[in-house]
């Protein structure tokens, strides 16, 4: 497994670029989406060829705009996330999902888990002082968006299917009856979380780049 942690300031190599098919997909973005689409695309490409030693263009990577990124079989999962400064990519030979968020984020808190989380996970919150609620609300948030994406799922529909707990290191997906091992990164700015279903015990996996 590999996680890179990449500022939003710091552009890919210059010889790394998008294939015909990303720019023409790029082309039919907006000028601000088309950006974040192209830098996206070209550090995953970067990153996993500095993986699997190979030149940038030789990696089998499929990645339009709005959906989760494949790589051909056998070359394992892949999964992206931004937040307003920062870039996550992981890698595993299993599935993976990730997700990141600032620690400061600006968001409601007490509304945001009234709203969309299940009744155990959202009882257990709102018992917390409002000081504490929010850095474990934020936790909850990004383990479940990870576990999303692990699913290849949707907000709208799993959301309020997936019960994290913390004791364990484990969300749950209650119809599906999915059990997937959450990893929690804290590292300067960012809070990260990284989900999968056959990691094995352990330390969460080290940052390649940041």
């Amino acid at each position: 497994m590999a996680l890179w942690l990449i500022p939003r300031r710091e552009a890919p190599d210059a010889q790394v670029t998008l294939t015909e098919r990303e720019r023409s997909w790029a082309d039919a973005l907006g000028s601000q989406r088309a950006e974040q689409f192209a830098h996206s695309r070209r550090w995953l490409r970067s990153c996993l060829a500095d993986r699997f030693r190979l030149c940038p263009d030789r990696i089998p990577l499929d990645a339009p705009p709005g959906h989760p990124p494949t790589l051909a079989a056998g070359w394992g999962w892949t999964s992206i996330s931004h937040s307003r400064d920062a870039l996550l990519l992981g890698w595993s030979s299993q599935r993976i999902g990730v997700d990141l968020e600032r620690h400061d984020r600006s968001f409601a808190a007490e509304a945001l888990c009234r709203r969309f989380f299940c009744p155990d996970d959202r009882d257990a919150l709102l018992s917390l002082a409002a000081a504490e609620r929010r850095p474990a609300v934020l936790q909850h948030w990004i383990a479940k968006e990870a576990a999303i994406k692990w699913q290849r799922g949707g907000l709208a529909t799993d959301l309020d299917q997936w019960s994290l707990s913390e004791t364990i290191g484990m969300a749950v997906h209650r119809s599906l009856g999915l059990r997937l091992q959450v990893h929690h990164v804290n590292l300067g700015d960012w809070r990260l979380a990284v989900v999968g279903a056959d990691f094995g015990p352990g330390q969460p996996p080290p940052i390649c780049r940041i």
